[in-house]
Parts: structure tokens; sequence; C-alpha cells
């Protein structure tokens, strides 16, 4: 029996949903973070459960060919990035892996075939969102990343000649977003403001929200507060306006509840706009700090085109986008189709949605806000059977009722946009016992160097062939 502390030899075979090396000792599964398929590892027992043990990595003895240098100083460190040990191909390779694996372990498709996953021809810098977390460290209050399972900031993060902290330095992160960091980490000092103590209470910043809009170059900042007065705040605002013009939006989150949590409280607008603009494939978006925004630009237009070749649209087609949000794939799939349907959730995620459809003269297209498994039974009813359903559901998966409803009313084209490969699978096997048919499956790096993926899946109902 395997127990904690002990030192053992493993030969690595594969991945975990959380890219973690899975390897073999005494017929009990054992992950090892940062080991590769491949590899011969010493590492040790840090956790033992009925069917499973974790262990660390002491050494690699046997490294696999397609192992590489990290180019981070904190990987392992910050919870970020899974991925950065091995090269972008092999990344690719795990990802496409894991996709296939889930349909056919959970979902029970067999060996179904997944088509190569569509990666980036640059993966670093590529996240337009990111927040910052807030430390008093030496007298200083410093921005960066807690490290994975706790409340602390890892030292330092980034490479390379860069006249920023090396704790804004985040290779997954915007340039534009790296250098705004650093900008407001140095004025926060030159004011005075320390960072907020979830222990003590006292401190003011408790993290900064930055979002960019790729294709506009516009920027909003978000300084998430505890209560308490700030007279210096609209001098701060507009002295980062001014020496970062492309910050349009600068806001101040005012969060009064004791400890860590996030939400609750206020916003108050500091200088400029409470929105900020984005173009996508000639579309304007609106986006508010609370916003769902996909957070890599580039793949987002590969997503969704994709998406739009699975539905196989005339022109005339009536399209029910369920999970829709702020409207984006509502409004790319409007262009295409006859009528859109959004149903979302969220009421602020509708209004955003509703203001983004007018900002672009789409008339055909509306939203409508509530559970969506409640929503789409009525709508059904209400309107004749679409023709083409979205899913985009949250990592959680779709409502029963949901895929109850798409079984009910037999829509004969479903595509299904997913961001994790268990829920996924699970899902389009309910889907399949109901008469529908895999005909697809493309999956999209969004993340590159972490272990997330998102797929894109078409069904149809069985007798009916995918285009």
């Amino acid at each position: 029996m395997l127990t904690g502390g002990r030192e053992i030899e493993l030969y690595i075979d594969n991945y975990n949903h959380s890219g973690e090396g899975v390897g073999r000792c005494r017929d009990m599964a054992v992950f090892v973070p940062f080991a590769a398929p491949g590899e011969k590892v010493r590492a040790r027992v840090t956790e033992t459960r009925k069917n499973y043990a974790r262990a660390e990595m002491l050494e690699i003895i046997e490294p696999a060919g397609f192992r590489t240098a990290p180019r981070c100083r904190t990987f392992g460190k910050c919870g970020g990035c899974r991925l950065q040990h091995i090269d972008y191909p092999e990344q690719l390779s795990a990802k496409r892996e894991l996709v296939r694996q889930s349909l056919s372990r959970i979902g029970g498709f067999g060996d179904i075939s997944v088509e190569p996953v569509i990666g980036m021809a640059d993966p670093w810098h590529y996240r337009n969102k990111v927040h910052f977390q807030a430390e008093d460290r030496d007298g200083r209050l410093v921005l960066g990343f807690y490290e994975e399972g706790s409340h602390r900031l890892a030292e330092t993060a980034g490479t390379g000649d860069s006249p920023l902290p090396l704790h804004c330095r985040c290779l997954l992160v915007d340039r534009d977003l790296n250098a705004l960091a650093g900008l407001i980490e140095e004025m926060l000092n030159r004011y005075g403001v320390r960072a907020y103590n979830r222990l003590t209470g006292r401190g003011m910043v408790r993290h900064v929200l930055l979002r960019k809009a790729s294709g506009t170059g516009e920027m909003m900042a978000v300084l998430a507060t505890g209560p308490g007065d700030w007279p210096a705040e609209k001098d701060f605002a507009a002295e980062l306006a001014k020496a970062f013009p492309g910050v349009k939006s600068v806001l101040r989150h005012v969060n009064p509840e004791p400890g860590n949590r996030v939400p609750g409280g206020g916003t108050l607008l500091l200088k400029g706009s409470e929105t900020i603009e984005d173009i996508m494939e000639g579309l304007r978006f609106s986006l508010s700090a609370e916003s769902f925004y996909q957070v890599n630009s580039v793949q987002t237009v590969t997503l969704y085109n994709k998406a739009l070749e699975f539905a196989g649209l005339s022109g005339g087609e009536t399209v029910v986008d369920a999970y829709s949000g702020v409207g984006t794939i509502a409004l790319f799939f409007a262009r295409k189709a006859g009528k859109v349907l959004g149903l979302e959730i969220v009421a602020r995620a509708v209004a955003d949605a509703l203001a983004n459809a007018a900002l672009n003269g789409l008339a055909n297209v509306e939203f409508h806000q509530g559970a969506v498994e409640k929503l789409l039974p009525r709508l059904v009813r209400r309107e004749r059977r679409p023709d083409v359903l979205v899913l985009d559901p949250p990592r959680r998966g779709c409502h029963i009722r949901v895929l109850e409803t798409i079984a009910e009313t037999g829509v004969p084209r479903v595509v299904y946009v997913s961001c994790d490969p268990g829920t996924l699978a699970r899902d389009l096997r309910r889907l399949a016992e109901w008469g529908y048919a895999v005909r697809k499956v493309q999956p999209v790096d969004m993340f590159p160097q972490t272990h997330h993926v998102e797929s894109i899946v078409l069904m149809t109902k069985s007798g009916l062939k995918g285009k």
C-alpha cells in the first residue's frame, strides 16, 4: 500500500484531466504534476485515496523528447499554467487525446474521430482580461497572482528584459495589460495606497481587473477596494488615463464585505465611460466590467466561425442560442440566419446583448432573460421548432431539462460549444440515447500553456447527415 512520504519510481503513460502525468504503482494510479507521458520519474507520495494517489516529482530520470524549459520563472508555483514544460505541438496532441478519451470513456462513443486541435501561431500573451491580486510586501503594494492553493502572491513571474516589476510580467497576458499593471502598481504606491488585508480588514485595494478590447485597443481598469473614502481617487484615475491613452474606463468597485470575497458592493465611475467597445469580424461589442467575453480574441474568431460552419446556415433558418451571454454567438449567427433567439439567465448580460444588437443594427435577433431550462420549453411551444440549436453552457454543462426538450422537439442540428470535455461527454451521451448522432468534433485551443480546451461538436437527429 502506498503511504504518504514514500519515494517511488514511475513510468508516466498518460495525462489526467488536469494535465498531470499519470503513472501506476501496485495497480494504483498516481498523479504527478509536471510529469509527461514517456518519462520515468522519481516522486514522493503526498496523498493517498481509495483509487489513486498524488505525488510530487523529485527527479526526472528519463525525460520525454518534447519536454522543454518553461519560459516563466514562477511555473510550478503560480496556478495559471500547467503545461509550459511540454512543447506546443505536444500540448495540442494532449488536448486532442483528452477530448477523445472523455468522449470514449464517459460518453461511451468508442473509437470516436476527433479533429486535430486548432492551435495558435503565437501561443503567448493572448489574454485580454486579467485579475491581479494586491498584497503589501516589504512596505510596498505589489500586484500579482496567488500561488496555487494559497492567498500568497507568487514571488516573480515572466522572463526577459522588461522595465515592469517581475510580478507584472505574465506571459499569457496581453503586453499592454502587463504594462498597465506595472503603471498602476507604481501609481498606487506613489499615492500611498495600501493593499486590503483580509485578516485585519485594513487597507484599500483587493485586486485590479484589467480588460482590453483587442479590436480597438480600448482598455478598462477596475480597482476592487474595501470601503472607506479615497479623496485622491479622481486624481489617480485622471493621471492613469493621461499616462496610458488606451485607457478609456477607470472604475472603482467598492466591496464592504469582510474577508476576500469579491462580489457585493457598488461600482463608481472615476474616469471615462462605464464600457469599452470591441470590434470582432466587423461586429461591435460594448463591454462592461461584468460582461462575460472570451479572453482569447484570436481564437474566439476561429471558434465562432467553426460553429457557424457546423450550423450549415443558408439564410432563412431559425436559430436558438442557449446560454447566450452578451450575445456574441447570437450576433455572429444573425448575419447568416433568418432569426436568432438568445436565452440567458443573467439580467446584466441580456441588457448587454440587447445593446450590442442595437449597436450593430441587427433586427432579426432577440434575447430573453431567465433559466434556459425554463425558457426553452416555453419557446418551442410558442414558436415553431428551431432549425439549429446552439449550446454554450457553463463548465457544469446543460440542465437535463434542456437536453430533454431537444429530444422531445427533434431539433435537426445541435451545435455544442463546451469548455469541459467531461460534462460535454455526459451531455452528448444523453442526446445519443435519445436519437442524436455525433457528426463532427473540433477542439480549439483557447488557453495555450494550460490544460483547458474548448470543443465544438455537431450533432444531428439520426437519419440526417451533417454537412
